[in-house]
């Protein structure tokens, strides 16, 4: 029998496969560090886009803080100016009131100046003094009722102003002031048929007579 011939061990082979593993292991890891790399600058790109968008956000927030609270200080201080107006003119109305009722009171307490016995004279000197007394009573109702429509007045423009300068402005820009809402005011009123001349217009010191009417 001839001699088998010895078959040499595939080194060769093992070698490459182990080459071809340490390549495929290699792209893996380095696919892998790639990998998390760009997870890395996508995350810190998300977290530097978020965070500018959060800094936006609370400028915005401050901006509109700052100018609601501004528009607040404003709006107190222009009802404030609004109540020392209004308390200044009540008080010269009253003040005008109460010479009214004296000068009605002394002309009331002066002697007749018509002679005795005719009776035309005296019903019309009771008519007079009637109507006196009905001027000054009547003066007194419309200072009371002039005074409350000027306190609601002034009250719904604060309303008004505060509505829209505070709970509605956007941030950065200006509020309505009180000629805008005086506005609001006389829209809302012209649309339910109510009149506002008696509020909306400065009242005068004082009740005025009719032209030519004197108290005797």
């Amino acid at each position: 029998m001839g001699a088998r011939p010895v078959t040499p061990p595939p080194y060769r082979l093992i070698a490459l496969a182990v080459l071809v593993c340490a390549a495929i292991y290699g792209v893996k890891r380095w696919e892998g560090r790639l990998i998390a790399r760009g997870d890395a600058q996508g995350a810190s790109r998300v977290q530097a886009a978020w965070d500018r968008q959060e800094a936006g956000r609370s400028e915005a927030t401050a901006r509109d803080n700052a100018t609601r609270f501004r528009n607040a200080e404003r709006i107190a201080h222009e009802d404030a100016e609004r109540t020392a107006a209004r308390a200044a003119h009540d008080a010269a109305a009253a003040a005008a009131v109460r010479s009214l009722r004296a000068e009605i009171a002394r002309l009331g307490a002066r002697p007749d100046p018509y002679p005795a016995g005719d009776a035309g004279l005296a019903a019309c000197a009771r008519e007079a003094a009637t109507a006196r007394e009905l001027l000054g009573e009547g003066s007194g109702r419309y200072l009371a009722v002039a005074a409350a429509a000027d306190g609601l007045r002034d009250q719904v423009v604060g309303l008004q102003a505060f509505v829209h300068g505070v709970c509605h402005a956007p941030a950065g820009s200006g509020s309505a002031g009180p000629a805008e809402a005086e506005a609001d005011v006389g829209a809302d009123a012209a649309r339910a048929g109510v009149p506002l001349d008696s509020a909306a217009a400065p009242q005068p010191a004082g009740p005025a007579l009719p032209m030519g009417v004197r108290l005797e």
